[in-house]
């Protein structure tokens, strides 16, 4: 039975530049951005929509299974007379031996003038202001601690979940819950053997560093997690308990969802992924996926008003599903080359 495992491996296609600089710790700073005041918080909702996930993470499993690419991993192509963008998605951790790279992808990272990231994550500068950011708003500063926001049935869940990555709940009471959700996720991640520097965006640079084209990013460390760190903390327990529901499966999905990535299909990816109820909430969905996608396609509609050729480089998860990047671009009239 496939199990409530995709809010997990989401991570990797749609937040990990960031989450994979996460330091399994820090001092304590602020404990939330500032915001409205939270809806009421339903505890027995949150344990509650575990079924609904499983049955829809069978079915969307299912219909994946049976969906197929083109055997490389997509590529669209956005242009005008004088300039050319290649829209790549990405996964920011992959497994050293996989052989993802096609003539196609080769020949847009070789030819761009631009390449366009998520997010800066490597800069000295970059990582001063990523620890800044956990420190202020991943960490409590107020003496509470995480179990006092899930209930005894949560804490018990959870801390018989992190068996399998032989992790204490304790080492996690400082944290906040989705900065716990993500610490974990890297951890077992990095310990399945996914290892940044085997990810998409590291092989670029990589390729490019002689030749040393332009790089420019769609978004801050601020933008990137702020979202998350400003849900209330009823979502926040809630994107915990979906990340952690299966987390001995989590490496499985994760390689079912690569799968349909290194085939192409773009489809698949939209099953498993563009579906509130399979990340953990429509507020978690948003601010991984919808918020950012809407925040990025006027930058890169505005980058065909300077010509070159451009390679814009995102987490797969963006670019699949009706709210995707490549959506919302043809929506606003753009002609988008690809599937």
């Amino acid at each position: 039975m496939i199990k409530p495992a995709f809010a997990f491996a989401a991570f990797a296609l749609a937040l990990m530049p960031l989450a994979a600089c996460t330091p399994a710790g820090g001092e304590a700073g602020s404990s939330a951005l500032s915001g409205a005041a939270p809806p009421p918080c339903r505890p027995e909702a949150r344990m509650a929509s575990a079924d609904a996930r499983s049955a829809l993470e069978a079915q969307a499993f299912a219909e994946a299974q049976a969906s197929h690419g083109s055997g490389s991993p997509a590529l669209w192509t956005l242009s005008d007379e004088d300039t050319t963008i290649h829209i790549l998605g990405t996964v920011h951790l992959l497994r050293p031996e996989l052989d993802w790279m096609s003539p196609e992808i080769r020949a847009a990272i070789e030819g761009a003038d631009k390449i366009v990231f998520e997010a800066d994550t490597t800069s000295p500068q970059a990582q001063r202001e990523l620890m800044a950011f956990f420190a202020g708003h991943g960490i409590f500063s107020d003496g509470q601690r995480l179990s006092n926001l899930m209930t005894e049935e949560e804490v018990a869940f959870v801390s018989e979940a992190l068996t399998a990555v032989n992790l204490p709940f304790d080492v996690l009471q400082t944290m906040r819950p989705w900065f716990a959700a993500i610490n974990i996720s890297v951890m077992q991640l990095t310990a399945s053997g996914y290892d940044p520097e085997a990810g998409v965006e590291s092989v670029i640079q990589q390729m490019v560093a002689e030749r040393g084209p332009r790089f420019a990013y769609l978004e801050t460390a601020d933008q990137q997690l702020g979202g998350l760190a400003a849900l209330d903390d009823c979502e926040q327990v809630s994107f915990l308990l979906a990340t952690v529901e299966s987390l001995d499966e989590g490496v499985e999905m994760l390689d079912i969802l690569i799968g349909e990535w290194a085939d192409g299909d773009v489809h698949g990816i939209g099953l498993l992924m563009a579906n509130p109820e399979m990340i953990g909430s429509q507020a978690i969905y948003d601010v991984m996926l919808t918020d950012r996608n809407r925040r990025w396609v006027p930058q890169i509609a505005a980058m065909l008003d300077e010509p070159g050729t451009v390679l814009v480089a995102v987490g797969a998860g963006h670019l699949a599903g009706e709210d995707s990047v490549i959506t919302m671009l043809r929506d606003e009239g753009f002609a988008v080359e690809g599937p």
